[in-house]
């Protein structure tokens, strides 16, 4: 009996200190919140669930374009300010790496302008969380005296008045996740302690939701689409660089060779097929830019190859490709290029290039 009464005043204090303890870090958290202020504006609609958006996961792109693009995204073509709220136009078009369409981002008004060398010698765990990149951008004008002003890429010689970082939302590896964020949050605070200042971290729900409604939304778009060369006999690798040169094309490593577009961006690859037989050209649709046509440049590149080779154009399963049938290709492939366009992420665009990869 005493035995009973001892181990039930030994439970009874140890839940009070439990509360004790639980009811300090709340204290202390509402304090924390009360000295950061007003949280970050953050662009933030709850993420259709898979089963309502009728994905069941990430779909990485596939080879052909056999169905109609809209059948994978039915209705108007998604766009990312339907699927994570709405962002300025401009933010798209300036051509910084860094938008609120596709980042979490945190922002930092600086009691004092700050050299950029200060901040480019940072820890190398600002560039990457997990398969996320992170970035840094500035603006040498305080929020009063121009609020509107361009986020630029971190400089040296820059004198900054504010300070943002960001974490790509996602990628092809998927969308951020809680490790990740984690991880940034980790990144965000070690920096913020460095210039004496207090970091006012999103809301981790909010910021995954948008993550995986972004993630959901471009693999909707992601697609890569390619025509294969028949040749009559097995080629090497001797072959393929001999026609991937007559080609106007460059050697990338592991015997690949890319068709480069006039500011250098690939346009479409260049490889030994699976069958010994065969070169197969194809464009990764969200990276290639419209305005230097990657597809009316690769059929050059197949024709050239299947006349030098006395072969012809086929799929992957080896049926022929007539002129009507690449035709409806292209038409499929445009109609894809428009949707990346309307969902604002033009292809070869940098905000593209950053989430397509």
């Amino acid at each position: 009996m005493n035995g009973a009464g001892a181990f039930s005043s030994l439970a009874v204090s140890a839940l009070v200190l439990v509360v004790l303890g639980v009811a300090a870090v709340l204290g202390y958290n509402a304090w924390q919140s009360r000295r950061r202020g007003a949280r970050l504006r953050e662009v933030a609609t709850p993420a259709p669930s898979a089963a309502a958006s009728g994905a069941g996961g990430r779909t990485e792109p596939s080879l052909g374009m056999a169905d109609d693009p809209a059948q994978a995204a039915p209705g108007e073509p998604p766009r990312i300010e339907d699927a994570v709220g709405a962002a300025p136009v401009a933010s798209l078009i300036t051509g910084v790496c860094l938008s609120p369409l596709t980042d979490c981002l945190v922002e930092f008004d600086l009691p004092e302008p700050v050299s950029a060398e200060r901040l480019l010698s940072g820890p190398a765990a600002l560039r990457r969380v997990g398969g996320k990149p992170v970035a840094l951008e500035g603006c040498a004008a305080s929020a009063d005296e121009q609020p509107d002003a361009v986020w630029e890429p971190l400089a040296p010689g820059q004198r900054l008045s504010r300070l943002r970082v960001g974490v790509l939302l996602a990628n092809r590896n998927g969308a951020l996740n809680a490790m990740e964020f984690s991880e940034f949050v980790a990144a965000v605070q070690a920096l913020a302690d460095r210039l004496g200042l207090l970091a006012d971290i999103p809301d981790m729900t909010a910021v995954l939701q948008r993550a995986r409604a972004l993630d959901e939304t471009c693999a909707a778009l992601d697609a890569m689409v390619g025509v294969n060369v028949l040749a009559p006999q097995a080629l090497g690798l001797a072959d393929l660089a001999r026609l991937a040169q007559e080609a106007g094309c460059v050697e990338r490593g592991n015997n690949r060779h890319v068709c480069l577009g006039p500011a250098g961006e690939v346009l479409f690859s260049v490889s030994l097929g699976d069958a010994p037989d065969r070169i197969s050209l194809l464009i990764d649709v969200p990276r290639a830019p419209l305005a230097a046509e990657p597809w009316a440049r690769l059929l050059d590149c197949a024709r050239h190859c299947a006349l030098r080779l006395d072969g012809r154009l086929v799929d992957d399963q080896g049926r022929a490709l007539t002129q009507a049938v690449l035709l409806r290709i292209g038409e499929q492939l445009a109609a894809r290029q428009q949707a990346l366009v309307d969902a604002g992420l033009s292809p070869g665009s940098p905000l593209a290039l950053r989430v397509f990869n």
